[in-house]
Formats: structure tokens, C-alpha cells, sequence
């Protein structure tokens, strides 16, 4: 993560300074009113720069060679940068489309009723580590929010073999709660099932 400054110019006049190029306009053609006029009309514009800070996460990743840019709402920076950390993490990028396409329909401001936000519906209770652990303190901020999808989701396929149903169970449930659903003999659930079936699109 680190913070990356763009930079806007923003015009700054205030009446002190209208006035006093009025007035000294005025004293200078000793006309007045003519004065005053004239020098609003040439009164200079103080122009001042403000810094504003925008955090996006800047990942080391390896490099990829092309890349193919998928007919969604999604801007092509933000497509390569989640092919990025999914190459990073070993996850399958189709894996992850689907899951937008299926959690957000794409809408990175979406909050659910159950406080789950942005692309990938990151739930609030994952929101202290994140911050704490990648500085991902903004999940309405989508490159904020597919970093830490995707980390959350590689995690599992790693803890489970690969095992992209399993791994999404523990993705929509919780790990407790997906075992539980084990130990009852579910196996899958509609959430993957669903997911999986999207997959086949990307």
C-alpha cells in the first residue's frame, strides 16, 4: 500500500484583495470609481495548489505478459491490477470475476444489509485485520477491496488443496460455519454452486 498525491489548482480570491488592488488602482488613475473597476478587472488571481492524498494499493507482482480485458464495468487499470494479485495468490481470475459479477454486480459503493462492502462484499468483521495486516482501511475503494477478496479467497484454496467449492463455502460462511455445514454432511451450498457455474462465463 502507499499513497500516491494527485495534485488540482483551485482559484483563491478573497474581497481584502479585490479591494486593495481597487484602492490602489484608484490612488494610481485618481479616478474613483474608474479605479475600482479597474482594478477588479486586472486584479491578479492567487492561484494555490492542493495536495490530496489518494490511497491505492501498489503491489510487487510478477509480470504478465497479455492480458485479456473482460466486457465489464470494470476499468482496465482495475482489470490488470486483479490479474496482478491473482497470479500473486494463485488464484484464477475467472474465479474472481464471478465473484464480483455474483456479490456486487460490479457496483463498488454497494453496501449489504448485513455490512458487506464494495466489489467483493468484504464483511465488517475482516475490516480491523485488513487494515491492520495490508493498510486496506477503505472497502468501498475498489482496488482496496479486490486486494483483499482476493487475498481472503487464496487463503482458503490454499488451506483447503485448491478446492474452489470448499474454499467458497468458507468465503461465504465463515470457516466455523462451513465446517459446521461439513460436519452436517453439506458439501456445497448455492453461493458456490452459483459461483462455480459463473466461472464458466470468464
Amino acid at each position: 500500500m502507499a499513497t500516491k498525491c494527485r495534485k488540482r489548482k483551485i482559484k483563491k480570491e478573497t474581497l481584502v484583495d479585490l479591494c486593495t488592488y481597487g484602492t490602489l488602482a484608484a490612488l494610481l488613475i485618481g479616478g474613483g470609481t474608474i479605479g475600482f473597476v479597474t482594478g477588479r478587472v486586472t486584479a491578479p488571481v492567487e492561484t494555490v495548489t492542493e495536495v490530496i492524498e489518494v490511497e491505492v494499493p501498489i503491489y510487487e507482482h510478477p509480470e504478465l505478459s497479455e492480458i485479456s480485458y473482460y466486457d465489464v464495468p470494470l476499468s482496465k487499470n482495475l482489470q490488470r491490477y486483479i490479474y496482478e494479485i491473482s497470479a500473486d495468490e494463485d488464484v484464477p481470475v475467472s474465479l474472481v470475476m464471478a465473484m464480483i459479477e455474483h456479490e456486487s454486480r460490479f457496483n463498488p459503493e454497494v453496501v449489504s444489509s448485513t455490512d458487506d462492502y464494495g466489489l467483493m462484499q468484504i464483511n465488517e468483521i475482516n475490516h480491523e485485520w485488513l487494515e491492520e495486516e495490508y493498510r486496506c482501511n477503505d472497502m468501498l475503494n475498489p482496488y482496496q477491496n479486490v486486494f483483499s477478496g482476493i487475498k481472503i479467497i487464496g487463503s482458503y484454496l490454499k488451506k483447503y488443496d485448491g478446492d474452489i467449492n470448499k474454499a467458497l463455502m468458507a468465503y461465504n460462511l465463515g470457516e466455523y460455519g462451513a465446517r459446521k455445514a461439513w460436519e452436517n454432511g453439506v458439501e456445497s451450498i448455492k453461493y458456490s454452486t452459483r459461483i462455480i457455474n459463473l466461472m464458466k462465463k470468464y
